[in-house]
Protein backbone atom coordinates (compact mmCIF):
# COMPACT_ATOMS: atom_id res chain seq x y z
CA UNK A 1 0.00 0.00 0.00
CA UNK A 2 1.82 3.29 -1.13
CA UNK A 3 2.26 6.33 1.56
CA UNK A 4 -0.83 8.33 -0.17
CA UNK A 5 -3.40 5.46 -0.18
CA UNK A 6 -2.81 4.90 3.35
CA UNK A 7 -2.82 8.08 4.62
CA UNK A 8 -6.37 8.01 2.85
CA UNK A 9 -7.46 5.15 4.90
CA UNK A 10 -6.16 6.18 8.20
CA UNK A 11 -8.04 9.42 7.36
CA UNK A 12 -11.12 7.38 7.12
CA UNK A 13 -10.40 5.17 10.01
CA UNK A 14 -9.81 7.93 12.44
CA UNK A 15 -12.53 9.88 11.58
CA UNK A 16 -14.76 6.88 12.21
CA UNK A 17 -13.47 6.59 15.50
CA UNK A 18 -13.72 10.19 16.10
CA UNK A 19 -17.82 9.70 15.11
CA UNK A 20 -17.99 7.33 17.65
CA UNK A 21 -16.28 9.62 20.56
CA UNK A 22 -19.07 12.27 19.80
CA UNK A 23 -21.65 9.50 20.01
CA UNK A 24 -20.52 8.35 23.24
CA UNK A 25 -19.59 12.03 24.82
CA UNK A 26 -23.03 13.29 23.84
CA UNK A 27 -25.29 10.22 24.54
CA UNK A 28 -23.86 7.88 27.03
CA UNK A 29 -21.01 9.84 28.41
CA UNK A 30 -22.06 9.56 32.64
CA UNK A 31 -23.98 6.23 32.16
CA UNK A 32 -21.24 3.64 30.69
CA UNK A 33 -17.80 3.36 29.96
CA UNK A 34 -18.20 0.27 27.42
CA UNK A 35 -18.31 3.05 24.36
CA UNK A 36 -15.19 5.01 26.13
CA UNK A 37 -13.52 1.62 26.11
CA UNK A 38 -14.34 0.33 22.56
CA UNK A 39 -12.99 3.92 21.35
CA UNK A 40 -9.44 3.78 23.20
CA UNK A 41 -9.59 0.06 21.79
CA UNK A 42 -9.63 1.32 18.01
CA UNK A 43 -6.95 4.01 18.87
CA UNK A 44 -4.72 1.11 20.75
CA UNK A 45 -5.18 -0.91 17.23
CA UNK A 46 -3.99 2.14 15.27
CA UNK A 47 -0.74 2.99 17.95
CA UNK A 48 0.44 -0.53 17.66
CA UNK A 49 0.03 -0.31 14.05
CA UNK A 50 2.41 2.78 13.54
CA UNK A 51 4.70 2.30 16.62
CA UNK A 52 7.12 0.20 14.35
CA UNK A 53 6.38 2.14 11.08
CA UNK A 54 7.78 5.41 11.00
CA UNK A 55 5.93 5.84 7.69
CA UNK A 56 3.09 5.42 9.06
CA UNK A 57 3.60 7.63 11.51
CA UNK A 58 4.59 10.42 9.28
CA UNK A 59 0.90 10.03 7.54
CA UNK A 60 -0.77 10.73 11.08
CA UNK A 61 1.81 13.58 11.09
CA UNK A 62 0.66 14.77 8.15
CA UNK A 63 -3.15 14.65 8.89
CA UNK A 64 -2.93 16.43 12.20
CA UNK A 65 -1.13 19.10 10.10
CA UNK A 66 -3.86 19.08 7.84
CA UNK A 67 -6.28 19.68 10.56
CA UNK A 68 -4.16 22.47 12.33
CA UNK A 69 -3.00 20.21 14.41
CA UNK A 70 0.42 19.80 13.57
CA UNK A 71 2.44 18.08 16.24
CA UNK A 72 5.43 18.97 18.39
CA UNK A 73 8.72 17.90 17.91
CA UNK A 74 8.60 16.03 21.38
CA UNK A 75 4.64 14.91 21.33
CA UNK A 76 4.53 11.25 21.79
CA UNK A 77 2.43 8.97 19.47
CA UNK A 78 -0.29 8.22 21.83
CA UNK A 79 -1.08 11.87 21.84
CA UNK A 80 -0.71 12.45 18.34
CA UNK A 81 -3.95 9.28 18.09
CA UNK A 82 -5.74 10.70 21.14
CA UNK A 83 -5.53 14.37 19.48
CA UNK A 84 -6.64 13.51 16.62
CA UNK A 85 -10.13 11.96 17.70
CA UNK A 86 -10.85 13.42 20.56
CA UNK A 87 -9.92 17.17 19.38
CA UNK A 88 -7.59 18.06 21.84
CA UNK A 89 -4.88 17.43 24.61
CA UNK A 90 -6.64 18.36 27.79
CA UNK A 91 -5.36 16.57 31.29
CA UNK A 92 -8.20 13.32 30.15
CA UNK A 93 -6.22 12.70 26.80
CA UNK A 94 -2.74 13.28 28.31
CA UNK A 95 -4.70 9.82 30.65
CA UNK A 96 -6.17 8.14 27.31
CA UNK A 97 -2.63 8.61 25.79
CA UNK A 98 -0.79 7.11 28.59
CA UNK A 99 -2.85 4.38 28.65
CA UNK A 100 -2.35 3.27 24.96
CA UNK A 101 1.63 3.91 25.86
CA UNK A 102 1.53 1.49 29.07
CA UNK A 103 -0.81 -0.92 27.46
CA UNK A 104 1.71 -1.56 24.49
CA UNK A 105 4.28 -2.08 27.39
CA UNK A 106 2.72 -4.37 29.69
CA UNK A 107 -0.70 -5.83 28.43
CA UNK A 108 -0.86 -9.28 27.68
CA UNK A 109 -0.79 -9.88 23.93
CA UNK A 110 -4.54 -12.09 23.48
CA UNK A 111 -5.84 -9.85 27.00
CA UNK A 112 -8.30 -7.24 25.17
CA UNK A 113 -7.79 -3.48 25.76
CA UNK A 114 -10.82 -3.34 27.83
CA UNK A 115 -11.09 -5.95 29.88
CA UNK A 116 -7.05 -4.60 31.03
CA UNK A 117 -8.50 -1.41 31.59
CA UNK A 118 -11.17 -2.87 33.75
CA UNK A 119 -8.80 -5.44 35.38
CA UNK A 120 -6.75 -2.72 36.42
CA UNK A 121 -9.95 -0.52 37.91
CA UNK A 122 -10.39 2.03 35.38
CA UNK A 123 -8.48 4.20 32.69
CA UNK A 124 -6.79 6.46 35.63
CA UNK A 125 -5.73 3.33 37.59
CA UNK A 126 -3.62 1.92 34.82
CA UNK A 127 -1.46 4.54 35.46
CA UNK A 128 -1.04 3.40 39.21
CA UNK A 129 -0.17 -0.08 38.80
CA UNK A 130 2.76 -0.99 40.60
CA UNK A 131 4.07 -2.59 37.07
CA UNK A 132 4.77 0.87 35.43
CA UNK A 133 7.78 3.10 36.12
CA UNK A 134 7.61 5.03 38.92
CA UNK A 135 9.63 8.15 38.01
CA UNK A 136 12.37 7.16 39.43
CA UNK A 137 14.39 5.46 36.52
CA UNK A 138 15.25 6.95 32.97
CA UNK A 139 14.05 4.44 29.76
CA UNK A 140 15.74 4.78 26.84
CA UNK A 141 12.44 6.67 25.03
CA UNK A 142 12.97 9.08 28.12
CA UNK A 143 16.98 9.92 26.78
CA UNK A 144 15.76 9.67 23.03
CA UNK A 145 13.18 12.59 23.86
CA UNK A 146 16.17 14.60 25.94
CA UNK A 147 18.53 14.46 23.02
CA UNK A 148 15.43 15.61 20.79
CA UNK A 149 14.69 18.66 23.08
CA UNK A 150 18.08 19.43 23.97
CA UNK A 151 19.27 19.03 20.07
CA UNK A 152 16.33 21.87 18.67
CA UNK A 153 17.83 24.21 21.65
CA UNK A 154 21.21 24.39 20.26
CA UNK A 155 21.11 27.83 18.28
CA UNK A 156 25.15 27.62 17.60
CA UNK A 157 26.06 23.98 15.68
CA UNK A 158 29.69 22.05 15.79
CA UNK A 159 29.31 22.81 12.06
CA UNK A 160 27.44 23.18 9.66
CA UNK A 161 27.93 22.66 5.83
CA UNK A 162 26.22 21.40 2.46
CA UNK A 163 24.85 17.86 2.90
CA UNK A 164 26.31 15.52 0.10
CA UNK A 165 24.23 13.17 -1.96
CA UNK A 166 24.67 10.38 0.05
CA UNK A 167 24.11 12.09 3.33
CA UNK A 168 20.34 12.66 3.38
CA UNK A 169 17.81 12.34 5.78
CA UNK A 170 15.39 9.58 5.87
CA UNK A 171 12.12 11.08 5.01
CA UNK A 172 9.84 8.48 6.60
CA UNK A 173 11.74 9.33 10.00
CA UNK A 174 10.08 11.49 12.74
CA UNK A 175 12.89 13.64 13.11
CA UNK A 176 15.58 15.31 10.51
CA UNK A 177 18.68 13.52 11.78
CA UNK A 178 21.20 11.40 9.61
CA UNK A 179 24.34 9.95 11.13
CA UNK A 180 27.58 10.32 9.91
CA UNK A 181 30.87 8.23 10.13
CA UNK A 182 33.98 10.50 10.71
CA UNK A 183 37.42 9.11 10.45
CA UNK A 184 39.83 10.93 13.13
CA UNK A 185 42.97 12.24 11.60
CA UNK A 186 46.33 12.10 13.30
CA UNK A 187 46.61 16.31 13.04
CA UNK A 188 43.49 16.73 15.05
CA UNK A 189 41.30 16.96 11.62
CA UNK A 190 38.36 14.87 10.58
CA UNK A 191 36.93 13.47 7.23
CA UNK A 192 33.11 12.53 7.03
CA UNK A 193 33.60 9.40 5.09
CA UNK A 194 29.79 7.95 5.28
CA UNK A 195 26.26 8.62 6.27
CA UNK A 196 23.70 6.54 7.83
CA UNK A 197 19.91 7.37 7.97
CA UNK A 198 18.67 4.12 9.29
CA UNK A 199 15.97 4.85 12.28
CA UNK A 200 17.51 2.23 14.44
CA UNK A 201 20.34 3.47 13.93
CA UNK A 202 19.33 7.71 14.49
CA UNK A 203 17.54 5.99 17.52
CA UNK A 204 20.69 4.93 19.17
CA UNK A 205 22.93 7.74 18.84
CA UNK A 206 19.94 10.22 19.72
CA UNK A 207 19.93 7.91 23.26
CA UNK A 208 23.74 7.69 23.67
CA UNK A 209 23.59 11.66 23.01
CA UNK A 210 20.55 12.52 25.33
CA UNK A 211 22.71 10.56 28.19
CA UNK A 212 25.66 12.67 26.90
CA UNK A 213 23.34 15.85 27.47
CA UNK A 214 21.61 14.21 31.07
CA UNK A 215 25.23 14.01 32.26
CA UNK A 216 26.50 17.07 31.61
CA UNK A 217 23.45 18.93 32.56
CA UNK A 218 23.78 17.21 35.88
CA UNK A 219 27.31 17.99 36.41
CA UNK A 220 26.09 21.76 36.16
CA UNK A 221 23.29 21.62 37.89
CA UNK A 222 23.25 19.93 41.65
CA UNK A 223 20.98 19.43 44.24
CA UNK A 224 17.60 20.07 42.45
CA UNK A 225 14.90 17.33 43.26
CA UNK A 226 11.78 16.40 41.46
CA UNK A 227 10.11 13.70 42.43
CA UNK A 228 9.97 12.73 37.89
CA UNK A 229 13.53 12.63 37.11
CA UNK A 230 12.79 12.47 33.64
CA UNK A 231 10.73 15.56 33.90
CA UNK A 232 13.40 17.09 36.24
CA UNK A 233 16.29 16.24 33.77
CA UNK A 234 14.36 17.42 30.81
CA UNK A 235 14.39 20.81 32.03
CA UNK A 236 17.96 20.45 33.50
CA UNK A 237 18.91 19.56 29.73
CA UNK A 238 16.47 22.30 28.38
CA UNK A 239 18.57 25.41 30.35
CA UNK A 240 21.99 23.85 29.74
CA UNK A 241 22.07 22.77 26.06
CA UNK A 242 22.28 25.89 24.76
CA UNK A 243 25.49 26.61 27.06
CA UNK A 244 27.08 23.33 25.93
CA UNK A 245 26.97 23.94 22.28
CA UNK A 246 27.90 27.59 22.55
CA UNK A 247 31.20 26.84 24.74
CA UNK A 248 32.05 24.34 21.99
CA UNK A 249 34.71 25.30 19.38
CA UNK A 250 33.58 27.77 16.36
CA UNK A 251 35.37 25.54 13.84
CA UNK A 252 35.46 21.93 12.36
CA UNK A 253 37.61 20.75 9.87
CA UNK A 254 35.88 18.48 7.52
CA UNK A 255 37.71 16.89 4.72
CA UNK A 256 40.42 19.20 5.14
CA UNK A 257 37.99 22.20 5.36
CA UNK A 258 37.62 24.48 7.95
CA UNK A 259 33.92 24.84 8.19
CA UNK A 260 32.26 28.17 10.38
CA UNK A 261 29.51 26.63 13.05
CA UNK A 262 27.60 29.51 11.84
Amino acid sequence: MSDTNYKVQLEQTLDQISAARAVWEEGTLKSSNDELYAILERCFEIYKQMKEDTAKRRSLNSLLTDRNMKPRTSTSLGIKVIRYVFGKEGNREQAFARLLTIAYDLKPAEQSLASYIQQCGGVEEVRRTSKVKDGKTMTADDYKQIAVMGLNMARIPVASFNLPEFIQPNSEYDEDYVVGLIRCNPDGTGDLLFGNNDAKVIDTVLVASGKYLDQKAQDDQKGLQVADVAKRRTEDVRSFAPKLFASMSPKLHINGLAVPAE
